[in-house]
């Protein structure tokens, strides 16, 4: 591969252009795929030969291409690397974002506020156990104190309380339905003669 035209001069080179991206999905565009280019055809071979690739839709009008991939096979940013090195532009000015990382964010936060809840009642509570007490309690409070409107119906928050609890510690409480009926098992009198 040469160096493309102007590059040797110093001139900057064209980017390449996110247009948009959804797991799947990524649209790329850049004035060297408005025609069948050789860069197209580096562009069509490199991303053949990547895994994780299932399809590239070129739109000479436009001059995009939609590539169409298997999230968890291939990486946005390798695909967007590719074309980029294959076609020589530079890369996009931004990365390509990652739709889950806010709630890979929102993710991370709560498992650190569930540690310091946990290490603030020496291990004895934690967000599990808090968060459905606390929608139990407000249940309670919107019962005694509550016509308002600004609170949802006492029985709902009771409800929704509960329903979390038991979401949450479905393992324990399935190892514990499991564990008493062994226990009983266990304790009941054998039905042997002597």
């Amino acid at each position: 591969m040469g160096d493309p035209e102007g590059a040797s001069r110093g001139e900057p080179r064209e980017a390449l252009e996110l247009v948009h991206h959804h797991p799947g999905r990524l649209r790329l565009r850049a004035s060297v795929f408005r025609a069948e280019t050789d860069a197209l055809v580096r562009v069509r071979a490199r991303l053949d030969a990547l895994p994780g690739v299932a399809a590239v839709e070129h739109n000479a009008r436009t001059g995009s291409l939609l590539i169409h991939y298997e999230p968890g096979m291939v990486e946005p940013d390798d695909v967007v690397e590719a074309v980029a090195k294959a076609a020589e532009l530079d890369p996009p000015r931004e990365r390509v974002r990652d739709p889950r990382q806010p709630a890979l964010v929102a993710i991370g936060v709560t498992r650190e506020l569930n540690a310091a809840v946990t290490l603030l009642t020496g291990g004895r509570a934690d967000l599990k156990t808090l968060v459905p007490a606390a929608m139990v309690g407000l249940g309670a409070y919107s019962f005694v104190a509550g016509k308002g409107p600004r609170l949802p119906r006492w029985d709902n928050l009771v409800y929704w309380g509960y329903q979390i609890f038991t979401g949450l510690h479905r393992e324990e409480i399935e190892r514990g339905a499991v564990a008493s009926a062994s226990a009983s098992e266990a304790g009941a009198p054998s039905k042997a003669k002597p």
